[in-house]
C-alpha cells in the first residue's frame, strides 16, 4: 500500500475536501472576469484552475524534500493531481466546440490534447490497486511524467495567456509565478537531495 489508506470512509472525505476547495476555486476565478460572457468565464476559470491545482500537486513533493513539516502534505498528492485531471476534463469539454472551428490553434490544441490524455491516464492510475499492479518501480517512473504534463500545459497556456488573447487576462502574471515556481523548487529538491547524499557518502 503506498499510502496505507484502507477505510473507503477516509478517501471520500478527503476528495470531498479536495473538490470542495476546486469548487470554491472555480467559482472564485468565474467571479474574477464579470465583463466576460458566461460561457467564456467558465472556461476560463476552469483553466485557471486546472493550472492551479497541477501547480499545487507538484510542488508538494519538492516542498516536502525541502522543508520537513510540509511531508505532511505530500500524501495530498493524489487527490490533488485527481481533481487536476477532472478539472482538465472539465476544461476540454467547455471549449472543445471552440477548439475544433477556431483556425489558427493547431499546436497548442495538441499540446493540450496530450496533456489532458496523460493527466488522465495519471488519475485513472491513481490508486493502491494501481500500484500494487503495476509496481513501485514502473508506477513512479510514469508518475514522473506529471511534470511533462506540467510544461505541455504551460505551453498550451501561455500561447492563449500571451499571444492570442495578451490584453485581457489578469491571470498571465500568476501563471508566470506557478511557471516559474515549480522548476526553481524542482531543482532546489534535487540540490538539496545531493548534497546529504554526498554528506552520507563521506561519513
Amino acid at each position: 500500500m503506498l499510502l496505507g489508506i484502507k477505510s473507503k470512509k477516509t478517501l471520500f472525505y478527503r476528495h470531498l475536501l479536495v473538490g470542495s476547495l476546486a469548487i470554491a476555486l472555480v467559482y472564485l476565478f468565474w467571479l474574477s472576469r464579470p465583463g466576460l460572457s458566461y460561457d467564456v468565464r467558465l472556461w476560463r476559470a476552469l483553466g485557471d484552475a486546472t493550472f492551479s491545482f497541477l501547480f499545487i500537486t507538484l510542488t508538494l513533493g519538492p516542498l516536502a524534500k525541502l522543508w520537513a513539516r510540509a511531508s505532511r502534505l505530500a500524501p495530498w498528492r493524489r487527490e490533488t493531481g485527481i481533481w487536476f485531471a477532472l478539472l482538465a476534463l472539465s476544461h476540454f469539454i467547455r471549449v472543445i466546440g471552440y477548439a475544433l472551428s477556431e483556425p489558427d490553434i493547431a499546436l497548442p490544441r495538441l499540446l493540450g490534447l496530450i496533456a489532458l490524455s496523460w493527466a488522465l491516464v495519471l488519475a485513472l492510475t491513481s490508486s493502491d490497486r494501481a500500484v500494487n499492479f503495476l509496481g513501485i518501480s514502473s508506477w513512479k517512473w510514469l508518475h514522473h511524467g506529471a511534470y511533462i504534463i506540467f510544461y505541455l500545459a504551460a505551453l498550451h497556456a501561455s500561447y492563449f495567456l500571451f499571444m492570442r488573447y495578451p490584453d485581457d487576462n489578469w491571470f498571465r502574471y500568476p501563471f508566470l509565478v506557478m511557471a516559474l515556481t515549480v522548476p526553481i523548487l524542482q531543482a532546489s529538491a534535487f540540490v538539496k537531495t545531493v548534497i546529504r547524499q554526498r554528506r552520507q557518502d563521506w561519513y
